[in-house]
């Protein structure tokens, strides 16, 4: 659900989604780490964010969360750093290739969906 509601920028869900990967509740003030992700997310969906990669917006999630003190199971963070890595060797490979637009139509279809969530719940698992 994670990288679903990312890819379709919803911010509130976004930060909901983070904190309950967070397996230490340690972050202060749980409705401002949501507010400032919700701020965040509204600019990726506007017309002026088309020129911001989806690395960038990762990135950014990823400030809040050490802003906040938003502290995310270890496996979790790395698929997100791994993400912003692979991101960044399709920009350099092919530059006018539209990730999100792939994400898109990748995440939507349920079979990838669940084997996605099952994946991340074996990872996440005590």
């Amino acid at each position: 659900m994670f990288f679903k509601v990312v890819a379709w920028r919803d911010g509130r869900t976004a930060a909901e989604c983070t904190k309950k990967f967070s397996r230490y509740k340690s972050c202060p003030d749980p409705n401002a780490f949501i507010k400032e992700v919700e701020f965040s997310f509204k600019f990726w969906g506007s017309v002026k964010s088309d020129v911001v990669n989806p690395s960038e917006c990762m990135q950014e999630l990823i400030e809040h969360v050490r802003h906040h003190k938003v502290n995310i199971n270890g496996n979790v963070c790395t698929v997100m750093v791994t993400t912003l890595v692979l991101e960044g060797w399709q920009r350099k490979l092919d530059p006018d290739f539209n990730v999100m637009n792939t994400l898109h139509t990748v995440i939507n279809r349920s079979d990838w969906a669940k084997s996605l969530y099952y994946t991340i719940e074996g990872l996440t698992a005590p």
